[in-house]
This record gives structure tokens, C-alpha cells and sequence, in this order.
């Protein structure tokens, strides 16, 4: 199947959510409440809180979280918009004690993710589960099984897939403009320099007992999750698997091979990779195109974190951020003015500039000529990734929508970006397994 068909096929049950909103017409019944609790209350948590809030529609019941600090900080905010919440140190107790949930948002470091996730499934409640969905593939893949089994909904937080800019670009700009042409290359660069060391307030420190019976060795383990393996995969695979899941929707295939190195070689006190740079390959109908995929965590770099796909009549960079979401047309591509008539892009203003003339040294003065052109996207999206994300997920359990990213769709990103730290290992190229996508 050709990018285009496939492209078609797959935004087509999707294509309703590109303007998501809260406004309803006039005299249209308010959407039914939703019971949901969340579990994990760290800056993540507390970000999907505020999604909530401002989604409408949902009463938060519970929270829980192991650390005091943050599950009472929680019970208290909610209390300031009218929640009645009650606070839970263990999941469980939450899910036994607490009638009437449908939904369950997780939101703990990733070696919990799989547990948390089927015992909410197999209590009979929706989930949404932050990506990555988990810190080994064996456990991915049992999630998506339990909600296949259980019947109830999972979304994974790949956020951009209910993104209006990148479903503009999916379905508009690579779907029926073919904009780029013939793509031979693309990339990502992910670049988060706040992973720094975690510190807490004495006072606060959990007692050893409480620490060892949720897995934790110590109090700067549980602070600093990410950079061990015994809880997360590393920083690598939380970013990349974010834009390894906009690669391959775009390019409408998973890659099958990749290549990739990397190393603790900054932070040399800690057992994750902090930079990796690897090189995924994808099939192309009768060729192959290689996509960089880079995860810094020392700086911000030049551009932020943003994807890139280069074509013969054009580029495309996409990024969360409006700032970085620019096309850009080659000198020898066709007009696109018609694609601006149509909405699909904004052709900035530019300056004017002087007609060469020659001084009166007798030279003549000389402009680059060739330059590409850019463009940007008529969209202005009037909320964040993960609250459009969000509200999907809330729609699809009132039955008024389909999950943009349901655990079957999410794993092939998650195959992708583990299979990439067993290529650091093997110091070679490695096949990505179709039994594990």
C-alpha cells in the first residue's frame, strides 16, 4: 500500500477529531460526567490534572501517589475547583475501596506502568497511560492484550496524534497535497536539558520501609527514576518514542531495521544513556529511507525538539512547539499557491528587497538565488497536545469519538525505540522484529 492510500485509510475514522472543542451548539445536552482517578501525582500528573479540569465534564475522585508531599498537594488543588477527592498511598486500596470509577489515568515512572495499568483493565476501567507505555516490550504488549481481552479503552499518551497541526499535515499536506514529493530522508532531535539531579526537602524524605516496599532503593532513586534501569528505560526512549510515533504515522509504516549508539558519557553516575543517536530505516515502496533520531538531555540545542522530513519539492519540520512548525518549498517545486487558496499553508510576508546594480567600482553586486521557501500552517490550536489528548480519550468513553492512539497503534513505537538500546549494546545494526511490532 503507498504512503498516500495508507495515509487515507487510517486518518479516515480519525478525521472528525481534527477540531476537537468544548463548544457545543445551541440547546445540545452537556456531556455525561466522568468518575476518574489518577495515579501518580508528579509533574506529569499534576499536568494531566489540569487537562482534566479544563476538559470539563469529569470528577476526580481519587489520587494516589506514595509520597505524601505530592498526593496532599493534589487533594488540596482539586479542592479549590469543588472536587471531592480522596487521597490513596496503594493503587489498589484506591481501586478496591472507591465504587463508581470508569477511567484511570497513570501517570507513575515506567517499571509500574504495566501493573497499574492491567489491574485498572481487569477492575473494568478505561485507561490512560503515559507514554512510554512501559519499560520492557513483553509488558507493552501485555497491556494492549488486556485491554483487547477486558474491552475496555487505552490510550497511550502519544499526544501528537490529537494534535490539529500535526492531523493538518497527516491528512492535508501528506495525505492529499503530497506536498513534498518524493520523501528521501527524515530525522528527529529531542533536546531536554532539565533532567538534571532531583533533590527534595529533608524534611520530607519517605522512610526506608516505605521506599523498599515500592521498589525503591533510596530516597535519591525515587527522586531520580529516569536514570535507572531497574525503573525506566532512560530518557531515550520517553522522547524518542514520542517522535518515532510521528515518523511513522507520516511515513505510514514502521521502520524495520536500526542502528544506533550511545552512552552515559555526561552524567557518568548513572546507569541510562544520556545522549543516543540512532538511524531507523523504513521501507518505501522500492527503497529506503533512513531517519536520524537524536535525544540530548544536556541542552536545548538550536531548534528545540522538533521531526523533519525532507522531500524532492520539499521539507516539513514539525515540532510541539508553533514556533518550529515550518514547510518549506524547494526553488523547483511546482506553484503552491494553490495549496495556500485552498488553507493548507501561510505564506509569510517578506521584506522587499533592491534590485542589484552595479557600484561604482564597476562590479556587480550578487544575491544568492535558489533560496528554499517557507511557509507556514493556517492553524492556530487553541490548547496544548495533551489536552486535545486528553479530550479524546474522555470522548471515546462517552462514545463520541474514536481513540486516536489505542495500545495496538503505540506498539510499534515502543518496538522501535527498545530495539534501538539493543543496538547500543550490539555496537550494530539490528532488525527490528515484525513479531514485536
Amino acid at each position: 500500500m503507498k504512503r498516500r492510500e495508507f495515509l487515507s485509510s487510517s486518518l479516515a475514522a480519525g478525521a472528525g477529531t481534527l477540531l476537537m472543542s468544548n463548544h457545543r451548539a445551541v440547546g445540545e445536552a452537556a456531556d455525561p460526567e466522568l468518575d476518574v482517578a489518577l495515579i501518580g501525582a508528579g509533574i506529569h500528573g499534576r499536568t494531566l490534572l489540569n487537562c482534566l479540569l479544563a476538559s470539563g465534564g469529569v470528577r476526580i475522585r481519587a489520587v494516589c501517589d506514595v509520597w505524601p508531599y505530592r498526593r496532599n498537594a493534589a487533594v488540596y488543588y482539586l479542592e479549590a475547583f469543588g472536587q471531592k477527592t480522596v487521597g490513596f498511598e496503594d493503587y489498589r486500596q484506591m481501586l478496591d475501596q472507591v465504587d463508581g470509577l470508569q477511567a484511570v489515568v497513570v501517570a507513575t515512572p515506567d517499571f509500574v506502568h504495566a501493573e497499574q495499568t492491567l489491574a485498572s483493565l481487569q477492575a473494568g476501567l478505561h485507561v490512560y497511560c503515559e507514554a512510554p507505555m512501559a519499560r520492557t516490550f513483553e509488558q507493552a504488549r501485555a497491556m494492549a492484550e488486556a485491554a483487547e481481552q477486558t474491552g475496555k479503552l487505552l490510550q497511550v499518551g502519544y499526544q501528537r496524534r490529537s494534535s490539529p497541526r500535526y492531523q493538518l499535515v497527516a491528512e492535508n499536506l501528506l495525505g492529499e497535497a503530497e506536498l513534498l514529493g518524493d520523501i528521501t530522508a527524515a530525522g528527529s532531535q529531542w533536546n531536554q536539558p532539565e533532567l538534571w539531579e532531583q533533590g527534595w526537602p529533608q524534611r520530607l524524605t519517605l522512610p526506608a520501609a516505605d521506599l523498599q516496599k515500592y521498589g525503591y532503593a533510596d530516597m535519591r532513586q525515587f527522586r531520580n527514576w529516569r536514570w535507572f534501569t531497574r525503573y525506566s528505560a532512560g530518557p531515550f526512549v520517553s522522547a524518542a518514542v514520542h517522535q518515532v510515533d510521528v515518523l511513522n504515522r507520516l511515513l505510514g509504516t514502521p521502520p524495520r531495521a536500526v542502528l544506533a549508539a550511545g552512552g552515559a558519557d555526561f552524567f557518568d553516575d548513572r546507569q541510562c544513556h544520556d545522549h543516543v543517536t540512532a538511524i531507523f530505516e523504513y521501507p518505501h515502496e522500492a527503497r529506503t529511507i533512513r531517519a536520524t533520531c537524536q535525544v540530548l538531555t544536556t541542552t536545548r540545542g538550536t531548534a528545540g525538539s522538533h521531526e523533519l522530513l525532507v522531500g524532492t519539492e520539499g521539507s516539513l519540520r514539525t515540532s510541539d512547539n508553533p514556533q518550529w512548525f515550518t514547510v518549506f518549498r524547494e526553488p523547483t517545486a511546482a506553484d503552491w499557491n494553490v495549496w495556500v487558496r485552498q488553507g493548507f499553508l501561510v505564506r509569510p510576508e517578506r521584506a522587499a528587497s533592491s534590485v542589484p546594480t552595479p557600484d561604482s567600482g564597476g562590479l556587480l553586486h550578487v544575491e544568492e538565488t535558489g533560496l528554499v521557501e517557507e511557509y507556514r500552517l493556517p492553524l492556530t490550536a487553541d490548547k496544548s497536545s495533551l489536552h486535545y489528548h486528553i479530550e479524546n480519550f474522555l470522548q471515546s468513553i462517552r462514545g463520541k469519538a474514536r481513540l486516536n492512539c489505542p495500545a495496538e497503534t503505540a506498539l510499534a513505537s515502543e518496538a522501535a525505540v527498545l530495539r534501538a538500546l539493543e543496538a547500543v549494546e550490539a555496537k550494530r545494526q539490528l532488525p527490528i522484529r515484525a513479531e514485536d511490532a
